[in-house]
């Protein structure tokens, strides 16, 4: 049964995921349409309707609800039985039943351990590195994990105990699987990256918990490798620094073409935690006003206390953590982010978590456009063509289950003239029985590989 448990993506709303895991849940004890879920979904935490569909497929991997009619939902057995308990430890029990590397994290984390040993080890169940933080702050909520220094985690006297009444899963019995439905990691940032850019997020995260890295004056290297990885991302980046200006300035341009500016200022602690303290609000202003800039943001390897929290907000000052800016980063390479997409990092104080909203509805259009081209090549030798009501037919038990308005947006991205893989065959009125085939896959991916590396190349 471990080779069962899913590895498909998760996407909660934040802060506070389980919490507001329950809530939806318990929403779901009775019968409920999509459109409904999907209502209550966008009201209740203020999402748009994309990011709402976006928790679908992981509510059903994970065993919360389950489709019991045509997009028709209700909360599972086991969900309804965490509801009447009210207690975060039931959650984990069904997410480890359904999904890898969740038990198997906390016996992993025993003994004090980086997460990055923890993400490497992940990969061997078959999840990606986003997919572990996930799995690693649900256990963090549930208190089953700490965090005894940045960027380490270990099991709490509570999750020893926990994780003892498991079944744990054998790595050897985690290999991942050739099924055409069953690799669900479509999309794995962590594998899109040269090593020329693994090293610019390793400068970032080394400097940012060493004030004196490379052997630099304090601080230099952070906000060197603040610039370089915004320049990775596509901005126009620059480190300044010294007395009397601020660290890093970035630069871009708006959907209208507008010049925006925001400084960085970058606060590299070998504790691993910036405080307010560490913070003169006097001096960003200043160097806000200097450079002309509309957004203004602070780096770190973490931040401790509400004042900081509050006083930044408050002064519309975002902080971001190197780990976030290293993830974006990886999601602007694996997803192609614009930099108008990226910046709302910039924006207090919602951007980020809009953002990840972002980030999570292009992950699931990616991984709708697989599971597509995947059935056509399985199905349009028996079927011939197919239509988007077609495919939302035979995906509709999948982990992904799409609804038709995103087949409709795939197919249109799929058949326009640029990609054209999808081409009509009978046209009728009614856009979801447009009939279509599959052609020239191949010749199409090499033509955009090799015009994405031509534009690489002019770019140096």
């Amino acid at each position: 049964m471990h080779k069962k448990r899913s590895t498909y993506n998760i996407w909660v709303p934040s802060p506070n995921r389980i919490d507001n895991l329950r809530v939806l849940t318990q929403f779901a004890l009775e019968r409920v349409s999509r459109s409904d879920l999907f209502q209550f979904v966008e009201n209740e935490f203020n999402l748009k309707k994309s990011s709402a569909e976006s928790m679908l497929p992981f509510l059903k991997a994970s065993g919360i609800i389950e489709e019991v009619g045509r997009n028709i939902y209700i909360a599972t057995p086991a969900a309804k039985a965490w509801c009447e308990t009210g207690d975060d430890l039931d959650f984990v029990r069904i997410l480890h039943a359904h999904m890898r590397f969740v038990g198997e994290m906390i016996k992993a984390s025993e003994n004090d351990t980086v997460r990055n040993d923890l993400y490497a080890q992940a990969k061997i169940y078959g999840l990606n590195t986003e997919k572990a933080r996930w799995i690693a702050g649900f256990l963090l909520e549930a208190g089953l994990l700490e965090e005894p220094q940045y960027l380490h985690l270990k099991a709490t006297p509570l999750g020893k105990c926990f994780v003892a009444e498991l079944p744990l899963a054998e790595e050897s019995t985690c290999e991942k699987t050739e099924e055409i439905y069953e690799d669900n990691n479509c999309i794995d940032s962590a594998n899109t990256l040269t090593d020329k850019n693994a090293q610019i997020f390793e400068q970032l995260h080394t400097a940012a918990i060493d004030p004196g890295a490379e052997g630099k004056a304090s601080g230099v290297a952070f906000e060197e490798a603040i610039a370089n990885i915004f320049n990775f991302m596509g901005f126009d980046a620059k480190r300044i620094g010294g007395p009397g200006d601020t660290d890093v300035i970035v630069r871009w341009k708006d959907n209208e073409g507008k010049n925006i500016i925001a400084i960085v200022d970058g606060k590299s602690k070998s504790s691993g935690s910036v405080s307010h303290s560490d913070i003169s609000d006097v001096a960003i202003d200043m160097h806000k006003e200097k450079n002309n800039a509309e957004y203004v943001a602070i780096i770190g390897p973490g931040f401790s206390g509400d004042t900081i929290l509050k006083h930044t907000r408050k002064k519309g000052f975002a902080l971001i953590t190197d780990a976030e800016l290293i993830e974006i980063a990886r999601m602007s390479c694996a997803l192609g982010l614009s930099l108008q997409e990226i910046a709302l990092i910039f924006q207090v104080p919602d951007g980020l978590s809009r953002l990840e909203e972002l980030i999570a509805a292009r992950q699931r259009e990616m991984d709708i456009i697989t599971y597509v081209v995947l059935t056509f090549e399985k199905e349009q030798d028996m079927l011939g063509s197919l239509s988007a009501r077609d495919m939302y037919l035979l995906l509709r038990n999948t982990e992904v289950s799409p609804a038709l308005e995103e087949l409709l947006n795939v197919f249109e991205i799929l058949s326009q003239k640029d990609i054209g893989i999808l081409n009509p065959v009978k046209k009728v009125p009614s856009a979801e029985n447009i009939t279509y085939i599959l052609k020239n896959q191949k010749k199409t991916v090499n033509r955009l590989r090799a015009l994405a590396f031509a534009i690489e190349k002019g770019l140096g």
